[in-house]
C-alpha cells in the first residue's frame, strides 16, 4: 500500500505540474484573443477600453483591400477616369459662350492633321493651342515634326533626321591671289601669292581690281625658277600647298582693246587635304581687270545644330569635308560639298541608303 501510495502522489504531482505549464503557455500565446469590451458586473472592476469597438471597426476597414471597378461609358465601353469630375478638355465656340466638352475619341481633330489618337497613344497633352509646336521630350523637335517623321515625341532618343536642324551661321572663307609672275623660257617659272582680307569677296569688281593693283601687298614668292611637276612654295602660309602641273601657250583676245595676243597659262594642282586632285588655271601676269577672276578661296562654314541639346554650340567645317551630327561623333555621315557667302550644300544618305542633297541658306 505504501509503495502504491507514493506512486499515486508522484503521478498526481506530475498532472498538476503539466496543468500549470499548459495554463502558462496558453496565457502567453493567445495574443490574438480579443479584449473584453463589456462587463456584466457593476462596472467597478470593468477593464474594457473606451472606444475599442470603433477601433476594431476602423482596423477592419483599413486592412481590407479596396476594390474599384473601372467605369465605362458609351456603346464602345470606353473606360473613364474615376477621379475626374469635370471634362478633361473643353473648347469655346467660335462665337463665344460656354465651353463645351471635347471627346478625343469620337470628336473631330483638335490639331489637324494630327489625329486625336496620336496624342493619346503617345501620352502628349493636346490641351494647348500651340501643342503641335511644343517639344514634349526636349529633343529640339516639335510634336508636329515628330508626327510627320513618325518618331516618338515622348522619347528624347527618338527624333527626325538631324540635318533638318542644321543652321548655316556664317562664312569664314579666306581668299588668296596666286600670281604667275614671270617666265624665263621653258621650265623656268616664278609665282607669288598673297592672302586677302575677308571683306575682299564682298567688294565690287572695281574695288577688287584696285586692291589687287596695290603696290604695298605682301607676297610669298618662289625661291628659284621652277619647272613642271614642282612644288611652287617651300615656305610661308602656302608651303607645300600647290604643285605646278604644266605651262601651255594660248591665244587670248583682250575684251577692252579687242587685240589678240599669245600668253602662257599655268595648270596648278591644289594639295590641301580637302582639295586634293583639284586643278585650276591662271594666266601669266594678268592685267588689272583680269586679276579678280583668278582669286581663289579656302572656304569654311560656321554651323550650329539646333537640336538634341547642341543649340548654341557653333562648330566649323571646311568645304569638301565630312562631318558628324552632333559635332564630335565618330560617324562622319555628312559631306559639306560647297560653301558660298549665302548658302551651303550638304550631301548625305537617308534611312534607305539613297544619296540626298540639301541646300541650307545662311541664317538671317
Amino acid at each position: 500500500m505504501k509503495k502504491n501510495h507514493d506512486k499515486a502522489l508522484l503521478a498526481g504531482a506530475l498532472v498538476v505540474a503539466a496543468g500549470i505549464a499548459y495554463l502558462g503557455y496558453a496565457k502567453t500565446t493567445s495574443v490574438e484573443e480579443e479584449f473584453v469590451f463589456s462587463s456584466s458586473g457593476s462596472g467597478k472592476n470593468d477593464t474594457s477600453v473606451a472606444g475599442a469597438v470603433v477601433l476594431k471597426e476602423t482596423l477592419a476597414t483599413v486592412t481590407t483591400p479596396l476594390q474599384l471597378e473601372q467605369a465605362e461609358v458609351g456603346d464602345s465601353k470606353r473606360p473613364v477616369d474615376l477621379f475626374v469630375g469635370v471634362a478633361l478638355f473643353a473648347k469655346k465656340p467660335a462665337g463665344g459662350g460656354t465651353a463645351v466638352p471635347v471627346d478625343l475619341i469620337k470628336g473631330e481633330m483638335v490639331h489637324p492633321p494630327i489625329p486625336n489618337s496620336w496624342w493619346l497613344d503617345n501620352g502628349i497633352d493636346p490641351g494647348f493651342a500651340d501643342s503641335p509646336a511644343r517639344d514634349a521630350d526636349n529633343d529640339g523637335f516639335s510634336n508636329q515634326e515628330e508626327f510627320e517623321a513618325k518618331t516618338n515625341p515622348a522619347d528624347a532618343k527618338s527624333f527626325p533626321g538631324l540635318i533638318t536642324k542644321l543652321a548655316f551661321v556664317k562664312d569664314e572663307s579666306i581668299g588668296f591671289f596666286l600670281w604667275f609672275s614671270s617666265a624665263l623660257g621653258p621650265e623656268k617659272y616664278q609665282f607669288k601669292i598673297t592672302a586677302l582680307p575677308p571683306v575682299f569677296e564682298s567688294a565690287n569688281p572695281a574695288q577688287q581690281e584696285a586692291f589687287l593693283s596695290r603696290s604695298d601687298l605682301v607676297y610669298v614668292r618662289t625661291k628659284d625658277y621652277i619647272g613642271s611637276s614642282s612644288n611652287i612654295f617651300t615656305e610661308g602660309f602656302a608651303k607645300d600647298r600647290f604643285l605646278l602641273k604644266s605651262v601651255v601657250s594660248k591665244e587670248v583676245t583682250n575684251a577692252r582693246t579687242n587685240l589678240t595676243t599669245t600668253n602662257e597659262f599655268a595648270t596648278i594642282e591644289d594639295l590641301s587635304e580637302n582639295k586634293k586632285g583639284t586643278t585650276f588655271e591662271i594666266p601669266k601676269t594678268p592685267n588689272s581687270a583680269a586679276r579678280p577672276g583668278t582669286v581663289r578661296y579656302d572656304r569654311t562654314a560656321v554651323l550650329n545644330l539646333n537640336a538634341v541639346g547642341e543649340s548654341g554650340k557653333d562648330f566649323k567645317v571646311k568645304e569638301n569635308t565630312s562631318f558628324s551630327l552632333p559635332d564630335g561623333k565618330p560617324e562622319k555621315n555628312y559631306l559639306l560639298k560647297s560653301i558660298t557667302r549665302d548658302s551651303i550644300t550638304v550631301e548625305y544618305k537617308d534611312a534607305s541608303g539613297a544619296t540626298q542633297t540639301i541646300e541650307i541658306k545662311k541664317k538671317s
